[in-house]
């Protein structure tokens, strides 16, 4: 659950001294003058499960990056693969996928991807999608899930990850720091004088190397 009626901010004082607050007193830490930025990018259900081809393996794809916010730059993503499995195994227990290799193909719902790069791990590949931008995009909307971890146990959607200013849709994990936002709180900053701004970062996944 994104919006725990009981979550907390963690507040530094100009003295360096701390205090937790109810996050829904976010706006009566405000004052007339101050700016928040707030990141409004949207988040994807960059969770793919499908098929190693070569093994006949199943598979977990979570999408982790690609080079560009670009709306048609989505044929390239750096992921992170799993073997079968899916969020209620901690992420350190989850199975490995099978070896994976340049030119392996994975059939992932809707989608067919190839390994282009293996990237210095066993789990971490650079994919190539097949099709147009538009069938890459539908793909992931109607096949993919958002990305979720074991402490929550109910499987989350869409609307749980996506913050009340929600934008284009680049991010690979919720940029949490905007569920402090909800729409009386936009109006309370605007009618107390606090100016408001956007960034758009895509967030994506911290992959660990072991050395």
């Amino acid at each position: 659950m994104q919006r725990p009626g009981d979550a907390k901010l963690l507040v530094v004082d100009a003295l360096g001294r701390l205090r937790h607050v109810p996050r829904r007193d976010f706006v009566t830490l405000l004052r007339g003058g101050d700016l928040v930025i707030a990141n409004d990018a949207a988040t994807l259900p960059a969770s793919l499960t499908g098929r190693h081809l070569p093994t006949g393996d199943a598979i977990e794809v979570r999408l982790a990056g690609r080079t560009s916010l670009s709306v048609d730059d989505v044929h390239v993503f750096s992921a992170i693969v799993f073997g079968a499995g899916d969020f209620h195994t901690p992420t350190e227990h989850r199975l490995a996928p099978p070896p994976l290799r340049r030119g392996d193909r994975l059939s992932l719902g809707p989608l067919c991807a190839t390994v282009t790069e293996t990237l210095g791990h066993p789990r971490l590949v650079s994919l190539h999608f097949d099709g147009s931008s538009d069938e890459i995009w539908a793909g992931v909307a109607r096949h993919g899930r958002p990305i979720q971890y074991a402490h929550l146990a109910t499987p989350v959607s869409l609307w749980d990850v996506w913050t009340v200013i929600a934008g284009p849709p680049v991010a690979f994990e919720p940029p949490s720091a905007g569920f402090v936002l909800d729409w009386r709180s936009l109006d309370a900053m605007r009618t107390g004088g606090v100016e408001f701004a956007t960034i758009t970062h895509a967030a994506g996944i911290y992959v660990h190397r072991r050395p």
